[in-house]
């Protein structure tokens, strides 16, 4: 009989537990809900937070929460009827999201089905997370594509499966035009900003197009380019460029305001050659592509040098004209070799993981892929200029679908330079 007790008051226990997690479910995603919308990912990581620590004394192994720089990480789920609803919730990962891209793309499906891609969701058909309107889920807009078309002189915009929504520029010196456009990065309210090679300067706009602001003149001094060319933006919103000619990598605030600088012409640790494509982690470590040099070279957010890695060749960990990099959610590196036309993925102190990639037409082949980008779901976006489309890959390599076109049209690249798959949007 007192075992048979022991048992019954085991079970209760068990029971008030588990109903304790699900309120405590209910609160933090009800607080993702109600993130404010002037700047949705500031305001709620500090909730989010909040919430995990009302989580945290009945938390499980199955409730540890991944707070990344972006935003929380939810999962996106289909509903019942396999329609484009999707509801978040709070053990796993979640955001469907948008890439921008600097040229053109024609119409496809990034996702034809809702399939799993390295344990997280693929992106949804349509660009919108939708749910009912109860507390424990929320509303998300998904990110969008933006392409800078090198040759063509013009942002294109996309929706995550490469659909066309609009695109802006054109060849000349006004606040909306640009002479030769080169690289493309987004900040967490979605703003972009857009270095232009020939008119040595960065240009801001809204995420529709709207010039908001620029900086940059000629020169070598604080704040002057003579050959901008990568950009990227922290989650601290600071905008590090890369300049090919002054062989340095130049910090800026938000509003373009000169921080600080670093580089110098060489070959040791903290110089460079051609240094291009730039990205940063979680942690606001930076990462440059030197295609010259062949390496990846590693700095905290002052500049320090921490790490580096790469020699020329074709063998593992090897590199040849390394001209994108972009870094995931956990932290991996991913390179776009253009020499080779493979991509590489390593760790973030340098150690090789997996590679993809050789030349071709074909899915999956590559020709001169010149910068990559991953959104928050693990999707990789790969920009060619060999073969004027981008691909979409899972983190593995798997290929998930393409767009593009040589031409000068809606959906078209002639030059397909850099791509930044931007942030998801809180709705309620």
């Amino acid at each position: 009989m007192k075992s048979t007790r022991q048992v019954v008051v085991v079970l209760v226990l068990t029971i008030l537990v588990s109903f304790s997690l699900i309120k405590g479910i209910v609160l933090l995603t009800s607080t993702v809900a109600n993130a404010g919308v002037n700047d949705p990912f500031a305001q709620n990581l500090t909730k989010v937070k909040q919430g995990r620590e009302r989580l945290d004394p009945i938390r499980t192994g199955q409730l540890d929460l991944k707070i990344e720089a972006n935003l929380s990480s939810n999962n996106t789920s289909p509903s019942s009827s396999m329609q484009e609803n999707f509801t978040r919730k709070s053990n796993s990962y979640n955001e469907s999201s948008s890439v921008f891209v600097t040229n053109k793309g024609e119409n496809s499906s990034v996702i034809d089905t809702i399939e799993q891609i390295s344990d997280k969701p693929a992106l949804p058909k349509n660009n919108l997370t939708s749910t009912n309107a109860s507390s424990n889920e929320t509303r998300v807009k998904s990110g969008q594509v933006f392409v800078v078309d090198y040759a063509n002189i013009r942002i294109e915009k996309f929706d995550p499966n490469g659909h066309f929504i609009t695109k802006w520029g054109s060849q000349g010196n006004s606040d909306s035009q640009f002479r030769v456009p080169h690289s493309i990065a987004a900040d967490l309210s979605n703003n972009i900003y857009v270095t232009d090679m020939t008119a040595l300067n960065v240009k801001k706009f809204d995420s529709d197009g709207h010039f908001i602001t620029k900086w940059g003149t000629k020169g070598t001094g604080d704040g002057q380019f003579n050959h901008p060319h990568g950009i990227v933006v922290d989650k601290f919103g600071s905008i590090y460029v890369t300049d090919m000619q002054n062989l340095n990598i130049q910090k800026f605030d938000s509003e373009g305001h000169f921080i600080t600088k670093w580089g110098t012409k060489g070959t040791g640790d903290g110089q460079f050659n051609a240094p291009e494509g730039v990205a940063t982690d979680s942690e606001a470590n930076v990462y440059v592509a030197d295609t010259v040099n062949n390496n990846i070279q590693k700095f905290d957010s002052d500049g320090h040098f921490i790490t580096k890695w790469g020699t020329k060749g074709n063998g593992d960990g090897q590199l040849k004209r390394p001209a994108g990099i972009a870094v995931d959610s956990l932290d991996n590196i991913y390179v776009s070799n253009a020499g080779n036309d493979r991509i590489e993925k390593f760790d973030n102190d340098g150690k090789f993981i997996t590679k993809w990639g050789s030349l071709g037409k074909e899915n999956g082949h590559l020709d001169t892929p010149h910068d990559i980008a991953v959104d928050e779901l693990g999707n990789l976006y790969v920009v060619e200029q060999g073969n004027f489309r981008v691909q979409v890959f899972s983190t593995d390599g798997k290929f998930i679908t393409k767009w593009g076109s040589p031409g000068s049209n809606d959906n078209q690249f002639l030059d397909p330079h850099s791509i930044v798959v931007t942030h998801p949007v809180i709705l309620n």
